[in-house]
């Protein structure tokens, strides 16, 4: 009994985790006294670099909502356009057209389809997982429009260019910006100030197209002791609560055991930041929800 309240516990905790960082950080109050303008989250884990292409760390990059791809997913995990506008294929489905948005970066250089070419060369330089991925034939930048002809048919290569690997950077302050510890220079919502492991600032990106609720980010990394705290104190809670019957974890109730702790403790979450934030853009699907107020 006791090894299965604490299995619930590790799952719980890590719903728990999960919402708290996707929903601003917590429903306490006590715990978020700074200012409004500030959201202040923790987290479990952190990226050893900011650098997009090392590593999966710009999946990191994405979720603080400062890189963006080409294209983002809906809901059913359909690809939709986010700084390219609209694409299309030719008709030996080789060369895929791909308009850009006519948006900056956040150091206010425009982004051409001159730049994304460029930042996409430069993936494929620093990063061998991109050529797993896909190979391109070559690519070709007027205007707005890019065309990228690859060398075989891709057929999802859209959703290809949404993996965070592809995030679209600013290559001209390559080398004058140092993207793994000061973080790249992108079209999210936010702009890195400072990043160490125990802690990443972000300010409110002045050139983002769109509305950025908070004018500051303060992610920190939650020590071990504390975590343990919190699986502690989540444990406690459920066997007080007795959300879940302990029979669920087996046999074929497994997954449905593991989907009832984290509605349980989403339902709690929710409650919390809709009583203490009414008007927040945030949503616990994700951090980047919260941060930018759009879905990725």
């Amino acid at each position: 009994m006791k090894s299965i309240y604490k299995k619930g516990a590790a799952l719980a905790a890590a719903a728990l985790m999960t919402v708290a960082f996707a929903g601003c950080g917590g429903g306490d109050k006590s715990a978020s006294k700074g200012p409004k303008d500030t959201l202040t989250v923790g987290i479990t884990n952190f990226a050893d670099s900011l650098e997009p292409t090392d590593n999966y760390f710009g999946w990191q990059v994405m979720r603080y909502g400062v890189g963006e791809c080409l294209v983002h997913f809906d809901n059913k995990m359909n690809p939709e356009p986010w700084i390219a506008e609209s694409w299309k294929v030719s008709d030996d489905k080789l060369s895929w057209t791909f308009k850009i948005k006519d948006i900056k970066f956040s150091n206010g250089n425009k982004v051409t389809a001159e730049a994304v070419k460029k930042s996409l060369e430069r993936t494929f330089a620093k990063a061998p997982r991109a050529k797993v991925m896909f190979e391109y034939e070559s690519m070709t930048a007027n205007g707005q429009e890019l065309v990228i002809k690859t060398k075989k048919p891709y057929a999802t290569l859209p959703g290809l260019l949404g993996d965070p690997l592809f995030i679209i950077v600013d290559v001209t302050e390559d080398g004058k910006v140092d993207f793994a510890k000061s973080g790249p220079i992108c079209t999210g919502p936010y702009k890195v100030t400072s990043f160490s492991k125990a802690k990443c600032e972000l300010d409110a990106n002045p050139n983002y197209s769109g509305t950025v609720p908070f004018k500051h980010l303060i992610i920190n990394t939650i020590d071990q002791n504390m975590h343990i705290l919190l699986i502690q104190h989540i444990q406690q809670e459920f066997i007080n609560q007795n959300q879940l019957n302990t029979e669920a974890y087996h046999g074929n109730k497994s997954q449905h055991a593991i989907k009832q702790y984290k509605d349980y403790f989403l339902t709690i979450m929710q409650s919390r930041l809709r009583q203490e934030k009414p008007d927040s853009h945030c949503d616990t699907d994700s951090f980047y929800q919260c941060t930018s107020g759009k879905s990725p």
